[in-house]
């Protein structure tokens, strides 16, 4: 059990939420699917993503290697890494607004804290994705809704 969240409640429940879901799906994906390419680059992606981000809200050039394959002791060293990012992103001011160039070239503005729900998003998006892909082989996906983790985490 990882140590919870600090910052803003609701925010804070989701972006739980969301490291929960990844690290079932990461799970998962090592001890059923650790070959299939779809999963592994769509799990390495939502990392990725975040990492970017992350790199953003820091200041620093993202990195744009946003769909190479990563191994799963890479995957869950990055986990491990976004979840301290993640609470130091909530404990910080949500409202900060930050400028930002994205890979197509675009210049914006936006507060983190709409970074920080973007990322709960994406990850959801490419876990449905995945959920999606399972069902397809025959395999029963695994459950990581916002219920479920609330259930199972008694939140």
């Amino acid at each position: 059990m990882t140590a919870p969240l600090h910052g803003d409640p609701t925010l804070v429940k989701l972006i739980d939420h969301c490291t929960w879901a990844n690290d079932a799906w990461l799970d998962f994906i090592a001890h059923h699917f650790h070959a299939d390419e779809f999963l592994m680059k769509r799990i390495a992606h939502i990392f990725a993503g975040e990492r970017a981000w992350f790199q953003r809200l820091a200041g620093t050039e993202p990195d744009r290697q946003l769909w190479r394959l990563m191994t799963i002791p890479e995957l869950r060293d990055l986990q491990h890494r976004h979840r301290i990012a993640y609470d130091d992103v909530l404990k910080g001011d949500l409202n900060r607004v930050i400028a930002y160039k994205r890979f197509t070239g675009e210049e914006y503005a936006s507060p983190v804290g709409d970074i920080v729900l973007h990322l709960a998003l994406h990850g959801a998006h490419h876990r449905g994705q995945m959920a999606t892909h399972v069902s397809a082989t025959g395999t029963m996906p695994i459950n990581t809704d916002f219920v479920q983790y609330c259930l199972m985490n008694r939140v």
